[in-house]
C-alpha cells in the first residue's frame, strides 16, 4: 500500500493522540522548535504521519525514537500507536 493512500494524521495530533505530549498546543511548540523530527528531518506540527514513519523526540532530560505502528482515530480509545526503539537519557552540560 502507498503512503499516499494509507490513513495519515497530523504530527501534532499524533503526538497528543498517542499520549507522547500532553497537549497539542505543546506538540506544535516542540516541532516550531526544531525538537521533533520525522524520518530523520525536522517537521513542522502539520506535516502527515503514516504507519511505519519514525519519530524521533528531544524532550528536556531525555530522548525517544519510536516508530508509528498505528494511526490514532478520533474515538480515543486507547491503543498501541508506536514502538519505542531508543531512549535516551540527556545528560546535563553544565560549565
Amino acid at each position: 500500500m502507498e503512503k499516499s493512500s494509507a490513513p495519515r494524521l497530523r504530527l501534532d495530533l499524533f503526538l497528543k493522540r498517542s499520549r507522547l505530549v500532553k497537549r497539542r498546543s505543546l506538540a506544535s511548540t516542540l516541532c516550531d522548535n526544531g525538537y521533533v523530527t520525522l524520518n530523520g528531518r525536522p517537521a513542522l506540527p502539520g506535516k502527515g504521519v503514516h504507519k511505519g514513519d519514525r519519530i524521533e523526540i528531544r524532550y528536556a532530560k531525555k530522548a525517544v525514537l519510536v516508530e508509528v505502528l498505528e494511526i490514532p482515530g478520533t474515538s480515543g480509545k486507547q491503543g498501541e500507536y508506536y514502538r519505542i526503539i531508543r531512549e535516551q537519557i540527556i545528560e546535563d552540560k553544565l560549565l
